[in-house]
């Protein structure tokens, strides 16, 4: 069976006559209909009931048109993607972010890669960093963009940002206006964080930075999202520590307080597959990162200024 036997099939079904068919087919009606009895044959039934007077579809028939017709319309689809990926400025790149990257990351390269590719088609799933590193070792996205983790597989990487932490209280906690605000000031709180499971560079950078102030983090309460976290300190069940670039979404009933640069940072990086590079990927990895301006997304979503970018070093390294 092949793509020609389908096409003939379906218009065979769509005239109801092999003649008008075959006229349409630009064809003579002996091979068309020869070619209607093998693919019969190898489908082991009829898919039309024939007299001098008329031709029908077989109920085999009628599902067997609409299935075709599906598969007809994929390929051209197919074909029609290909055509458009073949161009220097078009294709769909599948890109994974990381929730934090949605804050100032994303924004900044949807600008430049829209500018540089206007063509191009961008699909965008928020996703852990590590299914993102399974996602792009399969090849299953174009481009990830994840928090920094040195056990990672052998996948292309870039830097791309940097931000500090901040603390998240509740509305009228008593360290909310703290002058010279600290992050030991937090040794005795219950902490809320985001799960390992659900973020292990962050929760572990955050237990790092606990360690550096001096005290061991209690977390009494683990989260999914950044949301869940700030709905948990609204409702007084402990404070947390976040990316600063999370102060933008301006949840109710809680406060951010700045925190200084020894208190650690969040880095978040490209990554993707050198095996299953398209030239897409390639394009925007030579191109685009290189020219993230360094305070282009401090500027973007309204972060400090000491929350900076910086480019691919040379020979953007592997892990």
């Amino acid at each position: 069976m092949d793509m020609k036997q389908l096409r003939y099939f379906v218009m065979v079904a769509e005239e109801l006559s092999f003649s008008r068919a075959a006229e349409r087919l630009h064809i003579s009606q002996p091979p068309l209909s020869q070619h209607i009895k093998l693919l019969e044959e190898e489908l082991g039934t009829r898919l039309f009931n024939r007299t001098r007077r008329e031709v029908t579809l077989t109920d085999a028939g009628a599902v067997f048109l609409r299935e075709s017709r599906l598969i007809l319309n994929q390929m051209r689809t197919a074909v029609g993607a290909t055509m458009r990926a073949a161009q220097s400025d078009a294709g769909t790149l599948r890109l994974g972010v990381a929730t934090s990257a949605l804050f100032h990351v994303l924004p900044v390269l949807m600008s430049m890669v829209k500018a540089s590719f206007p063509n191009v088609e961008v699909s965008v799933r928020d996703m852990q960093s590590q299914d993102q590193v399974s996602a792009v070792s399969h090849g299953l996205l174009d481009i990830g963009l994840v928090h920094r983790q040195p056990d990672r597989d052998k996948l292309m990487h870039a830097p791309l940002f940097r931000e500090h932490y901040m603390a998240v209280l509740p509305e009228g906690h008593r360290l909310a206006g703290l002058p010279d605000f600290q992050l030991a000031a937090l040794a005795d709180e219950p902490m809320i964080a985001l799960s390992r499971e659900h973020g292990p560079a962050v929760f572990d950078a955050i237990v790092a930075s606990c360690y550096e102030a001096g005290f061991s983090p209690s977390f009494k309460h683990t989260a999914r999202s950044p949301l869940t976290i700030f709905q948990m300190v609204r409702l007084g069940f402990g404070v947390a520590l976040v990316p600063r670039s999370y102060a933008a979404s301006a949840y109710p009933g809680v406060c951010f307080r700045d925190l200084p640069p020894t208190a650690g940072k969040v880095h978040m990086e490209a990554i993707w597959s050198e095996k299953h590079a398209s030239e897409l990927t390639l394009k925007i990895a030579r191109q685009i990162f290189p020219k993230l301006h360094p305070d282009g997304a401090a500027r973007a979503c309204g972060t400090a200024p000491e929350a900076r970018r910086f480019p691919i070093t040379e020979g953007q390294k592997q892990y």
